[in-house]
């Protein structure tokens, strides 16, 4: 799950160890994340983000334990494309992890975008995409300790989990939910990750090692390349039934665009038998650069900038809004053709890389997502529902006021007074209006609203627009709305 909050509470000065904490942009069910500052001497200073455990979990060792497991496992891993964490700290009874904050969009946003009349671009940027992800994986998968390797699966590799930052450097996030080899579950029979992303071997239980990974990244893969989810279904349970048994279609067979070596490399990472698999990330990355057409970092960077223009603006500009500063127009592109902006600008991926690094802590507690502005990549999803990845936001209808965004809870064992449930899904993606207020993209699996009747508007990306009226009764969820019909 990645927590994306767009209209974080004012900022509120406090401290942390080192770190003057600037404003909150995002609470989850076992931590919350801040932008904070790191001052020095003669001006010096850096702005970082904080993972800080909440307070009320301090006194739980098994929450404590899980959340300094998490820091000193990425803490290992040191290399481009993984996330990495500067440090791990305590001050007092407070728990942190810093992190870098990242200026890009998640891949789920590549994957939205519609398919282009000249599909060579988005092809290549695609394979890059993967190929510098299947790095930073392999580099942790090889990761050893005294003893010897690690034996370290990341074990929820996802779209939403690929981050591109604006430089076209791929970041892979969250190893919250990593395992090691002999390492005990945090739950008895848990099974952690998004299901629509699992191999089969993760879906039954049994044990796991990096060609789970390899399986993942050959569903990441294929979504790049054909801009449909693979195993998208109604349901987890749907979803892992698809995983097992329904056929696997070929990526050029859904897009004929798609090469045929570049189809084969993906319908090989897809192999359900695992030993007919790639054997590492590394073999993965090979054949796809063999396929031909592979974007690297500079190209990437273009893309990013001129598909995505739209978002990363909207994101600076609310970051500014969390710091309380208003902001002149930022300039976006390549690395190379961008002035530096204020810091008060501050971070267009930043409650992606710090929401996803708290994935694994949606567990029995109150998580509460704030659905983005309309111009925003929504990125609010839950581990323990595990909805599919999210796409990025079409423009409203003119008529939608989209100035408050709507608070969506998920609210694992406690219902508020007054407050019911909508699930609602669309094929393909929507933008959910609520009484003209955003909520978000779908699926929407638990979206909170307040008892009584509601108007719903679904716009689809080329501005196709369905309305309908819901009753919410409270502490009830309202039975399943699925949009297909367009």
């Amino acid at each position: 799950m990645s927590y994306h909050s767009d209209e974080a509470a004012a900022p509120v000065p406090a401290r942390l160890g080192r770190y003057e904490l600037l404003g909150q942009l995002a609470i989850g069910g076992m931590a919350e994340i801040h932008l904070a500052r790191l001052a020095g001497e003669a001006g010096f200073e850096k702005i970082v983000v904080v993972k800080r455990l909440l307070p009320e979990l301090v006194a739980s060792k098994a929450f404590v334990a899980m959340f300094l497991d998490e820091g000193r496992l990425v803490a290992k891993i040191d290399h481009p494309n993984v996330c990495e964490v500067f440090e791990l700290g305590r001050e007092g009874a407070e728990y942190f992890i810093v992190m870098p904050y990242l200026d890009g969009v998640p891949a789920t946003d590549f994957i939205a975008r519609p398919r282009d009349p000249d599909r060579t671009a988005q092809l290549r940027v695609a394979a890059g995409i993967v190929v510098q992800a299947c790095a930073g994986l392999h580099h942790a998968h090889e990761l050893a300790g005294p003893d010897g390797p690690l034996g370290l699966v990341h074990r929820d590799v996802s779209p939403s989990n690929v981050f591109v930052t604006t430089a076209g450097v791929v970041k892979v996030l969250d190893f919250g939910v990593a395992k090691v080899r002999g390492a005990a579950e945090t739950e008895a029979g848990t099974i952690k990750g998004k299901t629509q992303y699992m191999a089969p071997e993760q879906v039954l239980g049994e044990p796991l090692d990096r060609r789970c990974d390899v399986f993942a990244l050959g569903i990441v893969l294929y979504e790049l390349c054909t801009h449909q989810r693979l195993f998208k279904r109604a349901s987890d349970y749907l979803a892992a039934r698809a995983i097992l048994e329904e056929p696997i279609p070929r990526a050029d067979a859904v897009d004929p665009a798609v090469p045929a070596p570049l189809a084969d490399a993906i319908s090989r990472a897809l192999a359900r038998d695992r030993d007919a698999r790639f054997a590492d990330a590394r073999e993965l990355a090979r054949a796809i650069e063999a396929a031909g057409g592979v974007a690297g970092a500079d190209e990437i960077a273009r893309a990013l900038a001129s598909w995505h223009d739209d978002e990363l603006s909207a994101q600076r500009t609310r970051r500014a809004r969390v710091l309380g500063t208003e902001l002149a127009t930022i300039p976006t592109g390549p690395p190379q053709q961008r002035a530096r902006w204020p810091i008060a600008a501050v971070l267009a991926g930043v409650v992606a890389v710090a929401g996803a690094g708290i994935a694994w802590l949606a567990w029995p507690t109150k998580d509460v997502i704030v659905a983005p502005p309309a111009d925003a990549a929504a990125i609010a999803r839950s581990v323990v529902v595990a909805p599919p990845d999210a796409a990025p936001m079409p423009p409203p209808p003119p008529d939608a006021a989209v100035a408050h965004p709507v608070a969506v809870v998920h609210d694992h064992g406690r219902k508020p007074v007054g407050t019911g449930w909508l699930a609602i899904d669309s094929t393909p993606f929507a933008t959910i209006f609520v009484d003209g207020k955003q909520l978000g993209i779908t699926p929407l699996p638990h979206a909170a609203l307040p008892a009584g009747r509601h108007t719903i508007r679904a716009v689809l990306h080329d501005g196709r627009v369905q309305d309908l009226r819901v009753d919410i009764a409270a502490g009830q969820t309202h039975a399943p709305i699925v949009l297909d019909r367009w």
